[in-house]
C-alpha cells in the first residue's frame, strides 16, 4: 500500500476543510452514516484515538475508502489530564500535569509506552488504508505540557509515523518549531503552517463561520466542529461511555457546512 504524503503547499487548497469527528472511535458511532459526510467529496476529518474507544472500527472503515483522504489524529487526551478525568486506558491516566511533564522525557515510563503503542496502532491502520492519504498526527490534544516535554512526545511519535506530518496542539503555549501548529476556536492566532479547529467552540450563526474562515483561511487545514461530534449531552460522562449514535442528517449537514461555508470564496 502506497501512502501519499502531500506537501503542505499543495494541501492548502479550497478542499482542505472538513469535520472534526473527535468522538469517532466510540463503539456507538455509526460509520455508515458518517460516510454521508463526504458524498462525491474527498474525506477530510480528524479524531481522537483511544479515549472514546480502543478498537476505533470507524477509523478503519474510513481508511478503507478508495477516495483521497486527509486525516488529523490526536493520540493522547490532554483535557482529561487537565480535568483529572482520564480513564484507565488513557495515556495520561494516573498522572498530574507535573508528573506527566517528567514522564514525557523517559522512554521507559508508562506514559511513553502507552503513547508508543497508540502511534504503532495508528501506523498499522494507515498501512491497511486504500487510496491516497495525507496524514497529520498530534501527540496530545489541547496539551498542557511544557515545550520540552512536548518535544519528547513529538520526537517519539515521528519515529513511528515518519510519513505523517507532525502537529503540535498546546492549549496555551507557543507551538514547537518544525511542527504544524494547531489551535481551536473561532479566533485562533495562527501562522502558517497551521490547522484550525472549532473544537470546543460552537459556531451558532453563519457570521461565526465566516469569521472563523476569515481568521483561518491561510491554514493548511480547517475543521468544522459541533458539540455532538464529542457525543456531549446535558450530563457529563466519560468518552467511552457516551452515546454517539447520531442521525445521518447530522453527518450530511456537517459535510455541507464544512464544504460550502469554510471553502474559499
Amino acid at each position: 500500500m502506497r501512502i501519499l504524503v502531500v506537501l503542505l503547499a499543495f494541501i492548502a487548497s479550497a478542499q482542505a476543510q472538513g469535520t472534526s469527528y473527535i468522538g469517532l472511535c466510540n463503539s456507538t458511532w455509526d460509520c455508515n452514516k458518517s460516510l454521508a459526510t463526504w458524498r462525491n467529496r474527498p474525506i477530510i476529518t480528524g479524531w481522537l484515538e483511544d479515549s472514546f474507544g480502543k478498537q476505533c472500527e470507524c477509523a478503519n472503515t474510513i481508511l478503507q475508502q478508495k477516495k483521497h483522504k486527509i486525516i488529523r489524529v490526536h493520540l493522547a487526551n490532554g483535557p482529561c489530564l487537565r480535568n483529572k478525568r482520564c480513564e484507565r486506558h488513557d495515556v495520561f491516566y494516573g498522572y498530574t500535569i507535573a508528573s506527566a511533564n517528567r514522564a514525557a522525557k523517559v522512554p521507559e515510563s508508562r506514559l511513553r509506552k502507552r503513547l508508543d503503542a497508540l502511534a504503532i496502532k495508528l501506523k498499522q491502520r494507515i498501512k491497511q488504508s486504500k487510496g491516497s492519504l495525507s496524514c497529520y498526527v498530534s501527540p496530545c490534544l489541547e496539551c498542557d505540557l511544557h515545550g520540552t516535554a512536548r518535544r519528547y512526545l513529538v520526537n517519539a511519535v515521528s519515529v513511528h509515523l515518519p510519513s505523517c506530518i507532525i502537529v503540535d496542539n498546546p492549549l496555551k503555549s507557543s507551538c514547537l518549531r518544525g511542527t504544524v501548529c494547531e489551535r481551536h476556536g473561532i479566533n485562533p492566532n495562527l501562522r502558517v503552517p497551521c490547522i484550525a479547529d472549532l473544537d470546543g467552540t460552537e459556531a451558532k450563526t453563519l457570521v461565526d463561520l465566516i469569521q472563523f474562515y476569515n481568521n483561518t483561511k491561510h491554514c493548511d487545514l480547517r475543521l468544522y466542529w459541533s458539540s455532538w461530534m464529542n457525543c456531549n449531552s446535558d450530563v457529563w460522562n466519560y468518552p467511552s461511555k457516551r452515546d454517539c449514535n447520531h442521525t445521518v442528517y447530522k453527518f450530511a449537514k456537517a459535510g455541507k457546512i464544512a464544504w460550502n461555508l469554510l471553502s474559499s470564496r
